[in-house]
């Protein structure tokens, strides 16, 4: 399998991009930058948003003007499904 459905499946079935680095044994960065052409190319969207301050819908009372950071959530795409069910050769 290539290190692009590695990174492709590992981000739909779910956990944290923590885990999926250590298990990937892959740097945080150089997956976040994959993760992030992934969406651009198309093979995955965006599937939501989360607050990461835990104060859900009062985020923004919360946070102010400071802000908090966003936990996105992936779901793939025709075009990733299509991907990750064709056979390496």
């Amino acid at each position: 399998m290539t290190v692009m459905k590695k990174v492709l499946s590992g981000t739909v079935k779910g956990g944290t991009t923590d885990a999926l680095a250590r298990e990937l044994d892959m740097n945080m960065s150089t997956l976040l930058a994959m993760i992030d052409f992934l969406a651009s190319a198309g093979y995955l969207e965006i599937a939501g948003l989360r607050c990461s301050c835990q104060a859900s819908n009062l985020c923004e009372n919360h946070c102010g003007s400071q802000g908090c950071s966003q936990t996105k959530m992936y779901a793939l795409t025709m075009k990733g499904e299509q991907f990750l069910s064709c056979n390496d050769l």
